[in-house]
């Protein structure tokens, strides 16, 4: 049978050795080829053999590394806020305990001060650090090494250290040491955990563009559900002002719809029987009825959504090699680590306070965060960014490759706008001049959000033309607009309502053409 692909939504992560250690758990299960995990967007995306293996299983090898997953699930929160309250309830109990800890260290001296602080950094070590081992705990089952295990390490010698020093020999502690570690760390991740939340915002932006509830015709009546619920084949009606729920063609009604949020045109789209709407767009002015054919994850929206995911979780070339790095730092750490106590300690003759304070810091100093998450983080960032202003990145291959581009070229004329409509040139005909023109347009258009009528407006405002009110107007649809000011009769609109209305444009027609090939 062949390979099915897979996506989970992984909690836990707190550094991208985490990654790296789910990746190697899941390379080992049978049936599972091709895992690939990204720290910053928290996701597992695999290939597997269904007669070898299936989800549950998958989600159980992840699991017993020491992590918690589930099938990714677009809509569902992934975590990210539950885990951040968390981190924060953490790192204030930390703090609250830490700086006693300190305080009582290095500026008293009395009877029983040890066992003090011993009650005070062991909820700090067993609670606050309770995360840490955790995963250093699943590290160490899937045979290897992680920042969590750095921190364990040097914190836990710190503790039980001092632990001795209290209740069985002589010396100093280093309950501030550990405290001060675990509390510092734990910050950084929360850090860390805020910095992807808001790495990932432009996704939930573009999940934000879809309604919440959509209007359908059942049974011969209209009833209001959730979006989720639209079928193929639902007549669903849209009044202006709202948002299309769903891709479909129209089969009643007339409208101009607002199509930027995927096409990118500022420039309303007119709507009616036969034309094709797309979700998320903004029904502008009239009430539109269409028969729903692509609803849920086959949308339009929905599958820039899924590319702009699979974009950020996709591994760039830069990423494997920093990932790669990682891997191979931590043992190295370690290595060194026991090295430079030994080295102290026995060659060295140095006391065991000394060596053991050697082997701390250099565990604490060394944890290689940074380095497996500053690109993930900007590859995400980049990616996010770009949704935000309609540009689609394939890959993280492609986004690290773009910097040599040295030219780009488009094949359509107008094709780059600022995305608002400027007026550019006005042509008079029968004596009327560009103020009067722009007077007469700028009644009718007032009250318009039109972006071609608020062009008009904005161009007669900079003249400071006196704008007065129309004293009538009608929409015609597809057309444009009639109206009355007093005893002036306006029409304003294409070329089809010129010529219901009798106005002559032979006399301008080289001009207009000439405009039309600019792109205006």
């Amino acid at each position: 049978m062949k390979n099915k692909e897979a996506v989970l939504q992984v909690e836990g992560m707190d550094c991208p050795s985490c990654a790296i250690t789910i990746e190697k758990s899941l390379s080992q299960a049978r049936g599972v080829s091709n895992p690939a995990v990204n720290f910053v967007t928290g996701r597992a995306s695999l290939e597997y053999n269904p007669n070898e293996i299936d989800i549950s299983e998958i989600i159980k090898v992840v699991e017993r590394a020491g992590y918690k997953a589930r099938e990714f699930e677009r809509g569902l929160k992934s975590g990210e806020e539950r885990k951040i309250r968390k981190g924060w309830y953490l790192f204030v109990l930390g703090v609250a305990l830490t700086i006693p800890i300190i305080l009582i260290e290095f500026l008293f001296d009395f009877s029983g001060k040890t066992l003090l602080l011993f009650l005070l950094a062991t909820p700090v070590q067993f609670v606050v650090g309770l995360p840490f081992y955790r995963r250093a705990y699943g590290a160490l089952r899937s045979r290897t090494a992680t920042v969590d295990t750095l921190v364990v390490l040097s914190t836990s010698a710190a503790y039980f250290y001092s632990l001795a020093v209290t209740f069985f020999i002589s010396g100093s502690t280093f309950y501030e040491a550990s405290a001060a570690i675990i509390t510092t760390i734990t910050l950084g991740m929360l850090l860390e955990d805020i910095s992807c939340n808001r790495a990932g915002e432009a996704v939930r932006k573009l999940m934000g563009l879809v309604p919440k509830t959509a209007r359908v015709i059942r049974q011969g009546e209209e009833q209001d559900i959730p979006v989720g619920h639209v079928l193929v084949g639902d007549i669903v009606v849209v009044r202006p002002g709202e948002r299309i729920p769903a891709d479909g063609v129209v089969t009643e009604g007339y409208s101009a719809v607002d199509e930027s949020v995927i096409t990118g045109e500022s420039i309303w789209v007119e709507k009616g029987a036969g034309d094709e709407v797309i979700g998320a767009t903004i029904n502008r002015t009239g009430m539109l009825k269409f028969e729903a054919k692509k609803v849920g994850s086959d949308t339009a929206l929905s599958q820039i959504i899924r590319l702009v995911e699979e974009a950020q979780g996709a591994k760039a070339p830069i990423q494997r090699i920093a990932d790669r790095v990682v891997s191979y730092f931590v043992p190295g750490v370690l290595i060194s680590a026991l090295l430079a106590f030994s080295i102290w300690y026995f060659w060295l003759d140095a006391t065991f306070l000394f060596a053991l304070t050697v082997f701390v810091a250099m565990l604490v100093v060394a944890c290689p965060c940074a380095l497996g998450i500053a690109t993930p983080t900007a590859v995400m960032v980049g990616m996010g960014k770009g949704a935000e202003h309609g540009v689609l990145v394939k890959s993280g291959r492609a986004l690290e490759t773009a910097y040599k581009v040295n030219a780009v070229v488009f094949d359509k004329t107008g094709t780059l706008t600022k995305g608002k409509p400027e007026v550019t040139d006005i042509i008079g005909v029968d004596n009327h001049d560009e103020k009067e023109l722009l007077k007469f347009i700028s009644i009718v258009e007032k009250s318009s959000e039109h972006p071609l009528g608020q062009a008009v407006v904005r161009r007669a405002e900079e003249l400071e033309i006196d704008i007065p009110d129309a004293d009538s107007f009608i929409t015609i649809p597809g057309r444009g607009v009639r109206a009355q000011q007093g005893e002036v009769a306006i029409s304003f609109g294409n070329r089809k309502l010129m010529e219901e209305d009798s106005i002559e444009l032979s006399t301008v027609e080289s001009e207009i053409g000439g405009l039309e090939e600019q792109g205006k």
